[in-house]
């Protein structure tokens, strides 16, 4: 082997210092492009916050409206209970009416 080819090429101190500015600024670059992706997850967050926070008020809201509506629907619905039960009294008294005026009837014809 000759003198020549066990000779190796080495890197000066200026190549190497290239080389790690180079691996710096690569890693810089990394590091603001995560910080930006970081904050516009955070940005995201936020907005998934306050449209989670508005359907949260969206759904207070139609419980309470629904709250109404049945407190409204029950107050009927015991309206035409009542108003039911009066018609079948009267409905009983009329029955009654009736067969006590065909009791009479028959009575008188006999």
């Amino acid at each position: 082997m000759s003198h020549d080819e066990n000779m190796q090429t080495k890197p000066t101190i200026e190549t190497l210092m290239e080389r790690v500015n180079q691996l710096g600024d690569n890693l810089q670059n990394g590091l603001n492009s995560l910080q930006t992706d970081v904050t516009a997850i955070k940005s995201d967050v936020g907005s998934v916050k306050s449209d989670v926070s508005s359907v949260k008020s969206d759904v207070i809201a139609l419980r309470n409206e629904f709250q109404l509506f049945r407190g409204e629907m029950e107050i009927r619905i015991d309206r035409v209970e009542g108003m039911t039960n009066q018609t079948r009294a009267e409905m009983l008294n009329l029955r009654a009416d009736f067969r006590e005026w065909k009791n009479l009837l028959n009575a008188s014809e006999a």
